[in-house]
């Protein structure tokens, strides 16, 4: 058996269609997140990072608005979500 090392590893692209709707975005350190809502009151995020770029979708069943808040504040600020706590019983 042989393994690969590194620089015979080849990058492959990947492409992933959803039906969402974008809500806003945010840029921080040449990197670009963007929300979208996603059917079920849940969201996905498309993160943008130069070279790489990838879908946050919680392991595919979408984030909450309190996910939002905790995982990417300055993209549900920047959204004008409502900071919600896990703790927080309103």
């Amino acid at each position: 058996m042989s393994v690969a090392t590194p620089s015979e590893v080849s990058k492959q692209s990947v492409e992933v269609k959803f039906g969402g709707e974008e809500v806003g975005s945010y840029t921080d350190n040449n990197t670009t997140y963007t929300l979208y809502s996603v059917p079920g009151d849940l969201y996905v995020v498309h993160v943008d990072k130069g070279d790489e770029s990838w879908l946050e979708t919680n392991g595919g069943q979408g984030l909450s608005e309190g996910m939002l808040g905790t995982f990417f504040p300055q993209l549900a600020e920047a959204c004008d979500f409502e900071r919600v706590l896990p703790h927080d019983k309103g």
